[in-house]
């Protein structure tokens, strides 16, 4: 038996964060992963628009600063000025987050597979079991699991099956301006859209997704059709096989994060914003609300606590979703039409960069942000 404060389930973006945040509360945490290495992922980089001094982060985390922005469809390009945009290195952000954790009050455990949650007669959360039958108890128990959504599934706050959003990549010589990002739209991209990512040494992430699960089912071979395209060549030279994939989940905007002592954060319960898909700014800020209910409900001894936790996400993020998961869904359906897409392009060259930046990252209409701390 294993007694804790918290027992967090996933040592990914949102688990790390959060257990770092509740190490400088003096807060017993124990994270539990299923992986034996906390540092290898099936993408390795990311595009966010971030403040990284938000987070407690170092400039190391950055593979590139971008300061400019170029959407490309079949004929028309808008290219968008932009600030705090950056392609991310995923290792190095997680690397961060674990050396700047207090050990004396935060352990990491890999290698562990959750299978279930423990209850008392009351209903509350008392632990969790592993596959082992290890149990690990503590006062709160946190789903920070992601898209395995391990225990926010099992209690129906996710639903089981939902749509996947899935993309391939490779890392290729990068032939163009090292501080440049693309996005990709048309026909010609077959139902799905691409990304250029410029990283460090003339390299780039050059990727393909889709939301059709028919395209999913032959990505590789659509992203080397991708790779011949004239402009596409112009750009990288493909000089290795190796891919690298994943889903994010496409969910409605879900509100509901807590039940009693259980928390969710992160993917488990959707928290990356639907408009490009861009999670570790929300998720982390996500993070930091729940570290706040989290220590407030261990000091008082009282888990209605939590539910500020909640509150604060959905007076800080619930409209600016539903309106990305609106223009989301609006991409779902006019992707593959090249006349649609040019047409949106155009329209965008009515529009600041500012206000298009603003909507990117989820920001909308908001002329500062309010991150918590």
């Amino acid at each position: 038996m294993h007694n804790f404060d918290v027992v967090i389930i996933g040592g990914g973006t949102a688990g790390l964060m959060l257990a770092r945040e509740l190490g400088k509360l003096k807060r017993k945490t124990l994270v539990l992963d299923r992986k034996d290495n906390l540092l290898a992922f099936s993408f390795n980089t990311l595009g966010s628009f971030i403040n990284i001094k938000d987070f407690n982060l170092t400039k190391d985390v950055i593979s590139k600063e971008i300061d400019t922005l170029i959407f490309k469809s079949k004929n028309v390009k808008r290219a968008i000025k932009t600030d705090n945009l950056y392609v991310l290195d995923k290792k190095k952000v997680h690397e961060e987050l674990i050396n700047a954790m207090n050990t004396d009050d935060v352990t990491l455990k890999t290698n562990i597979h959750i299978k279930d949650i423990l209850k008392d007669a009351s209903g509350n959360f008392t632990g969790v079991i592993d596959k082992d039958n290890n149990e690990y108890y503590a006062k709160i128990i946190v789903d920070a699991s992601g898209t395995n959504a391990i225990i926010s599934k099992k209690i129906g706050l996710r639903a089981k099956k939902v749509p996947l959003a899935t993309g391939v990549e490779y890392n290729v010589a990068y032939l163009g301006n090292p501080n440049t990002m693309y996005l990709l739209s048309g026909k010609e991209y077959q139902g799905g859209y691409g990304w250029i990512f410029p990283l460090k040494n003339k390299r780039a992430i050059i990727g393909f997704g889709s939301y059709n699960n028919e395209v999913i089912k032959d990505l590789k071979r659509r992203l080397n059709d991708v790779l011949e395209f004239p402009f596409i060549k112009k750009l990288v030279k493909k000089d290795n096989e190796n891919v690298e994939g994943g889903s994010i989940p496409i969910t409605p905007v879900l509100e509901k994060f807590v039940v009693n002592n259980l928390v969710c954060v992160g993917d488990s319960v959707s928290q990356v914003n639907p408009i490009v898909g861009e999670g570790y700014k929300f998720i982390f800020e996500a993070a930091l609300m729940a570290s706040k209910a989290i220590d407030k409900s261990l000091e008082k001894e009282d888990i209605n606590c939590l539910v500020a936790y909640e509150t604060e996400w959905k007076n800080r993020f619930s409209a600016n979703y539903k309106r990305s998961k609106s223009a989301q869904e609006k991409l779902y359906k006019y992707t593959n039409n090249n006349f649609v897409m040019d047409t949106a392009l155009l329209l965008m060259r009515l529009r600041s960069d500012e206000r298009i930046v603003r909507s990117l990252s989820g920001e909308y209409g908001l002329e500062n942000k309010h991150v918590s701390s």
